[in-house]
């Protein structure tokens, strides 16, 4: 059975290891080391969505760590390039020779400008190739499409049902 002098001497280890900066130091990093790992093994099993939660969380303990950025852009890569494009610009705001970064940004730059001529071009013909026509024109009452035009405009002269044309007749 445990004396309470022992249980008092544990309390004051964790405590005292609790205030410690150098051991708050140590446990910032070992958790954004996980969080890190944690959003490599999502990006390995191309979950997207947990590799972004898990680089959002090794940011929020720090927001200038180069992998975890990188990792979230990778992350975003895998639905959303034109948010990736801004993710891996902010890994070269904090390391501007990050090559990976700026070679990234290339690729979706290009990715999404095949996306869009692509829709461009699925699209392009699209009220063509549909069997929509342009709508009638609405009749009036003085529009009647139904009676003959029986005016004497001359559009060209009539031929009668036996090839004669017919005479004008005097009034």
């Amino acid at each position: 059975m445990p004396d309470s002098d022992d249980e008092d001497k544990e309390k004051e280890a964790e405590k005292s290891e609790e205030k410690d900066p150098e051991h708050e130091k140590k446990s910032q990093q070992l958790l954004l080391a996980g969080f890190s790992n944690q959003a490599l093994c999502h990006l390995k099993l191309m979950d997207g969505m947990g590799a972004f939660k898990a680089c959002e969380s090794a940011l929020k303990l720090d927001p200038k760590n180069v992998k975890a950025l990188f990792r979230r852009g990778q992350s975003a890569e895998i639905s959303r390039s034109e948010d990736a494009i801004g993710y891996f610009k902010a890994v070269v705001e904090v390391d501007p020779k990050n090559t990976a970064a700026l070679n990234k940004i290339k690729f979706c730059r290009n990715k999404v400008m095949s996306f869009k001529q692509a829709q461009k071009k699925k699209y392009a013909n699209m009220f063509e190739r549909t069997n929509f026509k342009e709508p009638d024109p609405v009749l009036t009452k003085d529009d009647n499409l139904t009676k003959p035009d029986f005016s004497d405009e001359e559009e060209g002269e009539e031929i009668g049902s036996d090839g004669e044309k017919p005479q004008e007749m005097e009034v």
